[in-house]
């Protein structure tokens, strides 16, 4: 039978079939794809670095003249002084300060360096600053920025960001009703006992007695406690919260009724119960 040159298992002599494999089998087209990656990778750090570097850089250049005219008055008058190094590096931050340019702190050092950064960065609650400073006095700042930035939005999710466990746990505390009113307890898993501590403590001033005090935390306690520090229902000079914890009464001045207040007893070391 003569072979059909036109059937696909017919070959020339000598030849190889011609084998058309998937793009993503082909060797040339892996390089291809590695390279474009690399590239996009590349101009990804680049752009990023840019940005970095335009905005820790650029400055606003009448600000930063209207800082060095400051720091130049002050120089003069600095020269007066018993430490004119101190009194000069006072008077940049103050300017770099007065005038929101943290370029202007790149003449100070070490801790007075950090302390015109820190000091920009709340001002501004803007932690990006900071970027100027680098090991633990990035970190430093970051923390103090990020803390008045969540302060500022009231925002209990930045808390999150700041390093030092102290201070995360301020600013958590110092937002936490903020959560709490917006009923986002279970989104920040703030647990039900901290959830609930508004309402039931307003219930306890409501009920007048200090006793529901006792149902909480220690921390929670001292601040429930305090809300009755302040009230003297019959006016004996002695607090709600006093009364309570020495048992006498807190609708009788003189508990003991022998003529003299409570109050007066226990100033003068006797006993307001007998």
């Amino acid at each position: 039978m003569p072979l059909d040159p036109n059937n696909q298992n017919y070959f020339a002599l000598g030849e190889q079939p011609t084998v058309v494999l998937p793009w993503w089998k082909v060797r040339k087209n892996h390089i291809r794809v590695v390279a474009v990656f690399g590239v996009a990778v590349g101009l990804g750090l680049v752009g990023y670095y840019g940005y970095q570097t335009y905005t820790l850089t650029h400055v606003d250049v009448a600000k930063v003249e209207q800082a060095q005219n400051i720091i130049a008055n002050a120089v003069v008058s600095c020269a007066a002084e018993e430490d004119p190094e101190a009194c000069e590096a006072k008077a940049t931050a103050g300017a770099a300060r007065t005038t929101g340019q943290p370029t202007v702190c790149k003449n100070l050092s070490d801790k007075a360096l950090m302390n015109c950064v820190t000091l920009i960065a709340m001002d501004n609650a803007d932690p990006s600053v900071c970027a100027m400073l680098s090991d633990d006095d990035e970190i430093t700042c970051t923390d103090a920025s990020t803390l008045r930035a969540a302060n500022k939005r009231n925002d209990y999710g930045l808390c999150a960001d700041i390093v030092n466990s102290e201070k995360r746990a301020a600013c958590q505390a110092q937002l936490v009703d903020v959560v709490i009113a917006a009923n986002e307890c279970a989104k920040y898993e703030i647990d039900e006992v901290t959830c609930g501590y508004p309402a039931k403590l307003d219930a306890v001033v409501a009920s007048g007695s200090p006793a529901g005090c006792a149902q909480f935390s220690d921390s929670q306690k001292s601040g429930c406690e305090d809300m009755f520090t302040s009230l003297d229902q019959d006016n004996d000079g002695l607090s709600l919260l006093a009364e309570y914890k020495l048992g006498t009464s807190d609708t009788n001045a003189d508990t003991d009724g022998d003529g003299y207040t409570d109050s007066q007893e226990v100033a003068s070391g006797h006993d307001p119960l007998k």
